[in-house]
């Protein structure tokens, strides 16, 4: 009777572990206190130059004094502005983006309800500056008084690094830089003797099966496991060796071993699923992206009309053909789209299943074509493609399907590039890699921009990639 209840408690206890939330979110009560010091800051300038500017109608600037401090709790979480940071340089960065964030969408607000006329801008720009300026500040004198705090009152805890690959290396240098972590790596246990860790200062404690006698000699307080995908099949006997030695454990599985596309980490009913592969545009992403993507296209074709009739004039005087060349290639997840260019080459017919890529001099470009190439005019019908859905202003630059063919088995993760829409630029193209690619290395690295755009996402690398190309319309490697 007594086993039964045993067993039953213990699955009740199971079942109570399996049901409690496993990815916790943490914001630390200073966190906090910032945020709300920040909106009461932000708040008590605007009044104090509206009064010192002698304002009559103080009224009026009742509404961004509400709506700002909105602002500031929505953008300034999902800035980073409440992580800790490594200097005051780049917390002072992070709070400076996330208020002209706040700032330029007060403008938009009051330029869309056309109330703008009704403040005075000499206000506004003094307020959004001294804010600015007024927050640095803060947000640095807050994180000096802390970590001065933290450095004489708070106990240093030491903790072990089990396992010796990239991962751990990587996750200790970060822990022991981190002046916000009391907890420190002293050291690492594992089997072999590579010199990892000795290079980055630590030394190795002893072997894996020593190691319960190591905690309790160094009296860790904290176990990190590391382990190889390869060896990690041991953490559930090495964590049974330290159950009972009242010791934090974790564990980071090694997705250094993994080769990942826009990585992220939920759960569902109370378990953590770890995404190795998924499109970083899904929901609000994608939306804001679609429309961005529509709302410029719609205006570049408006703007570029005049300079598009031009083109197709040229194109079809300077040779036999159509004005457009069509040319089927991969899109999102794979799928066969039908990309525009104009022509820029005499009509001509290559071996089946053979797409041959324009070379330097090459003899079947138009003298047309060989300036609509330089200049990547012949790009711009790719501007109805994105109005189609089938491209993006921005993303990796679709290729051939003989090319990607030819590709997808010498290159590693090559086909992950589709988990985006194409785009008419990219993050290859604005650091060099535009044009032919008559080396695999070329391919690889064009291959390893993509693919860091895609893991790095965001509106904002967007509109950089955007501008960049402006400056890179005219490169030598465009043929």
């Amino acid at each position: 009777m007594s086993g039964e209840k045993s067993k039953a408690a213990s699955g009740d206890s199971q079942m109570f572990n399996r049901s409690r939330r496993m990815l916790q979110t943490t914001t630390s009560v200073s966190s906090k206190l910032q945020l709300l010091l920040d909106m009461v800051l932000v708040d008590a300038l605007l009044y104090l130059i509206v009064y010192a500017k002698g304002i009559e109608h103080v009224s009026i600037y009742h509404f961004p004094a509400i709506i700002a401090p909105v602002l500031m709790w929505l953008v300034y979480s999902n800035s980073g502005v409440n992580r800790r940071f490594p200097g005051y340089v780049s917390r002072s960065v992070a709070v400076l983006w996330a208020w002209t964030k706040v700032a330029g969408i007060l403008i938009v607000l009051a330029f869309f309800t056309k109330v703008s006329e009704e403040y005075s801008r000499q206000v506004i720009i003094i307020w959004i500056t001294v804010s600015a300026i007024m927050q640095a500040v803060v947000h640095a004198g807050m994180e000096h008084v802390i970590r001065a705090y933290k450095a004489r009152h708070v106990e240093i805890i030491p903790s072990v690094m089990v396992g010796n690959c990239k991962m751990g290396k990587y996750l200790a240098d970060n822990i022991n830089q981190n002046p916000w972590m009391p907890h420190k790596i002293v050291g690492v246990i594992c089997d072999d003797d590579d010199e990892t860790w000795r290079l980055g200062g630590l030394p190795k404690l002893g072997e894996m099966d020593e190691l319960r006698s190591m905690v309790e000699k160094y009296e860790i307080k904290r176990v990190y496991f590391a382990l190889p995908m390869k060896t990690s099949h041991q953490v559930r006997e090495l964590q049974m060796q330290l159950i009972d030695l009242n010791v934090d454990i974790v564990w980071a599985p090694d997705i250094f071993g993994l080769h990942m596309i826009s990585p992220s980490v939920r759960e569902v009913a109370g378990v953590p699923l770890y995404y190795l592969s998924e499109s970083p545009l899904v929901e609000g992403a994608r939306l804001s992206k679609l429309v961005m993507d529509k709302v410029l296209a719609s205006i570049a074709l408006v703007l570029l009309a005049p300079l598009m009739v031009g083109a197709a004039i040229a194109v079809k005087l300077s040779s036999p053909g159509p004005v457009f060349f069509r040319q089927e290639r991969h899109g999102l997840d794979g799928k066969i789209i039908g990309v525009l260019k104009f022509r820029s080459m005499k009509v001509h017919k290559d071996p089946e299943g053979v797409v041959k890529q324009a070379t330097k001099h090459d003899n079947r470009v138009t003298s047309v074509g060989a300036f609509l190439r330089k200049s990547s005019i012949d790009e711009l019908p790719q501007l109805f493609n994105v109005l189609k859905g089938d491209m993006s202003l921005v993303g990796p630059r679709p290729h051939a399907k003989a090319h990607n063919h030819f590709y997808a088995d010498k290159i590693v993760a090559y086909m992950s590039r589709h988990r985006v829409l194409p785009g008419i630029t990219g993050l290859a193209q604005v650091n060099g890699y535009r044009g032919e690619t008559d080396t695999l290395e070329k391919m690889e690295k064009r291959v390893e921009y993509d693919l860091a755009y895609i893991n790095n996402w965001s509106i904002w690398l967007d509109v950089r990639i955007m501008i960049k190309t402006v400056f890179t319309l005219l490169s030598k490697n465009a043929y």
